[in-house]
């Protein structure tokens, strides 16, 4: 498809899953540099607490001439942020290799195929 065509489909996917996928987007003079999305899960009620919602951080991108600028950061602590107002338990990740450090620097641990964030 085209750039175009996707740029529609994506807009239309993002609005169909806007009540399980949350996106974050960092703007620099009101041009988008970045996002990132929280997925989220519904968990199984335990007798504890009925509602346990964890989330699956995805698609976390920066332009690529605006990388290393600390956007990426700032992105991902207003997404942790987020989850523990939300009360979510955990974030997984499943990054690139590149990004592992990145993520371990947040405080995610694990394998370098999925990472954890216990909030």
């Amino acid at each position: 498809m085209s750039d175009a065509e996707f740029v529609d489909a994506f807009a239309r996917w993002v609005a169909d899953h806007a009540a399980s996928h949350q996106p974050f987007i960092a703007v620099d003079a009101d041009q988008p540099v970045g996002i990132a999305f929280l997925a989220l899960v519904e968990r199984v009620p335990g007798p504890a607490r009925w509602t346990r919602l964890s989330g699956i951080v995805q698609s976390v991108y920066v332009i690529p001439e605006r990388r290393d600028e600390g956007i990426g950061g700032r992105l991902m602590h207003t997404v942790i942020s987020h989850a523990r107002a939300q009360s979510l338990e955990w974030l997984i990740v499943h990054p690139s290799r590149r990004a592992v450090p990145f993520y371990r620097r947040l405080g995610f641990t694990g394998t370098t195929r999925m990472l954890r964030l216990e909030l």
